[in-house]
């Protein structure tokens, strides 16, 4: 009987658990159509663009995923190297590459982008990026006197 027990209990588990995974990655999904819909309104985008920008960035997606996930766990042990006070140089090396490297993929997914954009759609582009993307709705900082 307690098995029994165990082993349905571990079964809704797992079921609700593979449930909150796919509601989300179809979240990620949604937001992702979203930012692309705002987007192409934003910049006049046809639909042929708007659909190759998908491409895209869906073409990307996994190795920023990788890299994100890599530099956070990075970022996590030089928190725990400095609040133990060992020695965090190593670990703040791979942090520096590993922002190298979010930096040139960023680069590389603009540069792929801005190839399917005319000259006016990437000037107005340029300002949406510039703010760190649509998403945050920020107004830019003041100017200074």
């Amino acid at each position: 009987m307690l098995r029994r027990s165990i082993i349905a209990l571990s079964l809704v588990g797992l079921v609700a658990g593979a449930g909150v995974a796919l509601a989300d990655d179809g979240q990620r999904a949604g937001r992702h159509a979203h930012g692309t819909e705002r987007l192409q309104h934003y910049l006049g985008l046809t639909d042929e663009q708007a659909t190759a920008i998908k491409a895209v960035f869906e073409k990307h997606r996994e190795e920023q995923k990788q890299t994100g996930q890599a530099l956070e766990a990075a970022r996590n042990e030089v928190r725990q190297l400095a609040l133990n006070n060992a020695d965090t140089a190593a670990k703040m090396g791979e942090v520096q590459r590993l922002l190298g490297q979010t930096e040139t993929a960023r680069v590389k997914l603009l540069q792929e982008i801005g190839s399917l954009l005319t000259p006016e759609q990437r000037a107005k582009f340029a300002q949406v990026d510039s703010h760190r993307g649509m998403r945050h709705h920020r107004k830019p900082p003041p100017a200074q006197s």
